[in-house]
């Protein structure tokens, strides 16, 4: 049997055909992770990421529109459905499918459960972050899954306001040169 495996590559991602199926994990079937300083959401993968601008805005395009005033829902709506990005899915994207913590799930269903889509809230919709996320037709695991980590999506919001800070005081450098020449 041809085993293929190696930890800089991780073969199994979103965007590859899995082969392993057929006992087949061929060389050149996998995505691997490369900087996209270009990706316009899912922002904390830029350095590291398993898809491109276009495949995000496409995502994101057809989700419905989340009604809700809490940040920490849309936090997690957003990182959830940026899973597809992370360089790390060959830990928990097997079998074409997402393996989602519960934990996660439940934190989701916690903080967005008044949160409206279609005039529904989620609350009312699903009964459970399991179910929520069962619905989304992912897998929902107690360990190897996708699980919701603060630190990195709180350094996503730090590069964002990193980049504008960056933005005004090019500005501002931009207009005091101009007015001194």
């Amino acid at each position: 049997m041809f085993i293929f495996f190696n930890a800089l590559i991780r073969p199994y991602t979103f965007f590859s055909i899995d082969l392993t199926i057929y006992n087949l994990p061929l060389p050149g079937n996998e995505r691997k992770p490369k900087e996209s300083y270009s990706l316009s959401n899912c922002t904390w993968y830029r350095e590291r990421s398993c898809c491109t601008r276009t495949e995000v805005t496409s995502t994101f395009l057809g989700m419905p529109h989340i009604a809700t005033s809490s940040e920490d829902c849309l936090n997690h709506m957003n990182y959830m459905m940026c899973y597809f990005c992370s360089p790390d899915q060959y830990k928990w994207f097997k079998g074409g499918k997402l393996h989602i913590c519960k934990s996660f799930c439940d934190d989701i269903f916690s903080h967005c459960k008044d949160a409206e889509y279609d005039g529904k809230s989620i609350g009312s919709t699903y009964s459970s972050g399991s179910e929520f996320c069962k619905a989304q037709f992912f897998q929902v695991a107690d360990s190897d899954c996708f699980e919701y980590d603060e630190k990195l999506f709180g350094s996503a919001s730090l590069h964002q306001t990193y980049f504008h800070v960056v933005v005004v005081l090019l500005i501002v450098n931009m207009i005091d040169y101009f007015t001194w020449t």
